[in-house]
């Protein structure tokens, strides 16, 4: 199990910027897909929607220092345009195939 998470932490870890900052925004824009397709279903500007938004902030900030990311000028274009567009992303899959709530009957 060791061995593992040596290779893991230590072999597998990028050292170019480049590659830290793209897998940065991918897992960015991943982590705010499922958190738009919630927001989908509630009315704009409403608690809800407020909530869904804001709720993957923490995740991002883990993710952007796991991958030892600090929150510059040069980096906050990409990290906010793959949040955004996660969420888009994620809201336009809901107006396509939106949550069905299906009762069965007894």
């Amino acid at each position: 199990m060791t061995d593992f998470l040596n290779i893991l932490l230590f072999q597998l870890y990028p050292e170019e910027l480049w590659i830290r900052v793209l897998l940065t925004c991918l897992a960015t824009f991943v982590v705010n897909l499922p958190f738009g397709y919630m927001r989908g279903k509630f009315r704009k500007l409403s608690f809800w929607w407020f909530f869904f938004i804001h709720l993957p902030v923490p995740l991002i900030i883990l993710i952007r220092k796991f991958f030892g990311l600090s929150l510059t000028w040069e980096l906050a274009p990409f990290l906010i345009g793959s949040f955004f567009l996660g969420q888009f992303v994620g809201r336009k899959i809901y107006s396509r195939w939106p949550w069905k709530n299906t009762k069965t009957s007894s």
